[in-house]
């Protein structure tokens, strides 16, 4: 590389934040298990919320050849232009 009067220095050794691009690497990898954390207990918050919710209601168990109302929801949504 030519360069006259000025210093040659390359974008990956530094890059416009300052430092090295090996700094801000390791940097970046610092603050993933803090943001894997938190997102962890924001998870764990939502599903402990939800267990909550849903803690008092019955569940209906059919059994074979029980009659059961069927819904075609993908049929019901369709809006073709022919009847």
């Amino acid at each position: 590389m030519l360069v006259y009067r000025r210093e040659s220095t390359l974008v990956i050794d530094y890059g416009k934040h300052g430092g090295s691009i090996m700094e801000r690497l390791l940097k970046i990898i610092e603050k993933v298990s803090q943001l894997r954390e938190a997102a962890r207990r924001v998870i764990q918050k939502s599903q402990a919320e939800l267990n909550r919710k849903f803690e008092g209601i019955k569940i209906q168990k059919f059994q074979k050849e029980e009659l059961v109302w069927y819904f075609d929801k993908l049929a019901a949504m369709q809006h073709d232009t022919k009847f």
